[in-house]
């Protein structure tokens, strides 16, 4: 799949990255600085974001004995929604009411 193709899931991964932006400036409550927060909120979703983004790279580079090995799209997929949904909630999780 090539890198800038907008599938429907590149899509979702995006609005959730925004979701989490706005989400992090409405309900922050340790910093008034709204630069800080949306930075901090889209630095925690991008690892997330360039697991589902690139997912078929990923998935080629794992190694087993020295033997090149594709990973599971789907495992590769979980990763990226848990890091792109759970990274920002645990550390931003604790500067929310």
């Amino acid at each position: 799949m090539e890198p800038l193709t907008l599938t429907t899931e590149r899509v979702i991964a995006l609005v959730v990255v925004v979701l989490n932006v706005v989400a992090a400036i409405l309900y922050s409550k340790v910093s008034q600085k709204v630069g800080i927060v949306a930075g901090s909120a889209l630095l925690l979703s991008l690892p997330g974001l360039a697991i589902i983004w690139f997912r078929d790279a990923l998935g080629a580079t794992a190694f087993d004995r020295g033997v090149m090995r594709e990973s599971p799209p789907l495992f590769v997929d979980v990763i990226g929604w848990l890091f792109l949904v759970a990274l920002p909630i645990i550390f931003l999780g604790g500067f929310l009411p």
